[in-house]
């Protein structure tokens, strides 16, 4: 169930996902107001095209950040892993090491009932011998457009904007925050199987580094929950793209 306060941080997310937007078109000073309304218009259109295609999933939103940190722990603590290093098959319920544990340790026991159905449904975690689980996928891969998916492709967008913003907005001595891209207009097609392998290959080292380092320095969850004021947001997204040139 929506809270009010869950629905005002989706409502300002939007609001700073079209801020975004009309910040990057506001640059171009060739782009008139009766420019921009038709623009505003036609994206409008193509939009409920896309969704209608789509076919949103609305179920209950998945805590990406919880799953993440669960099995973070799960890799890491020595009471999870075997003699090898190795994380341990552990049961879905009880006292340490299981799951229920696991999600206890972040201070989300009450997501454990769904965060067990999530984690299996994403396939982080597989079932084997005797009722236990073992950690299985590296990456949370969701396949259709989540109610999460949405989120975070605000938040996606909302932050690249605000680091090109923040950026050109810098000293020239400032240090600034990564954003780089890479790329070439005429890979042949017989090579993008290749790319997107190798890219993955790549980004997902580079992304697994960045989450090790991150999740190090968090500190303990119940330091975080009353220092907000002293703690920031802090991520790296990396994304491959293909796009067909116009014939």
């Amino acid at each position: 169930m929506k809270t009010a306060t869950s629905t005002r941080l989706e409502q300002k997310q939007i609001q700073e996902l079209l801020t975004a937007v009309f910040t990057v078109c506001s640059l171009d000073a060739s782009i008139t107001k009766e420019g921009m309304d038709g623009f505003v218009k036609l994206a409008r259109t193509a939009a409920k095209r896309r969704i209608k295609a789509l076919r949103p999933n609305r179920k209950v939103m998945v805590d990406l950040d919880v799953l993440g940190h669960v099995i973070y722990i799960w890799q890491r603590t020595p009471a999870y892993l075997d003699d090898d290093g190795h994380p341990l098959a552990i049961p879905a319920r009880g006292p340490a090491p299981s799951i229920q544990a696991l999600f206890q340790d972040v201070k989300r026991e009450d997501y454990f009932q769904q965060g067990l159905r999530h984690l299996t449904r994403l396939r982080r975690i597989i079932k084997v011998r005797r009722g236990r689980y073992q950690p299985h996928s590296e990456v949370t891969i969701i396949d259709g457009l989540t109610p999460e998916m949405v989120n975070l492709l605000t938040l996606t967008i909302n932050r690249l904007v605000s680091t090109v913003l923040t950026n050109t907005s810098q000293r020239p001595m400032g240090l600034r925050l990564v954003e780089r891209v890479t790329f070439v207009p005429d890979l042949p097609l017989r090579q993008v199987k290749a790319f997107k392998v190798f890219t993955r290959e790549q980004g997902g080292g580079l992304i697994n580094t960045v989450n090790d380092w991150l999740e190090s320095r968090r500190g303990p969850r119940k330091a975080r929950a009353v220092d907000t004021a002293r703690r920031v947001t802090a991520g790296l997204h990396v994304f491959s793209f293909i796009e067909r040139n116009d014939t």
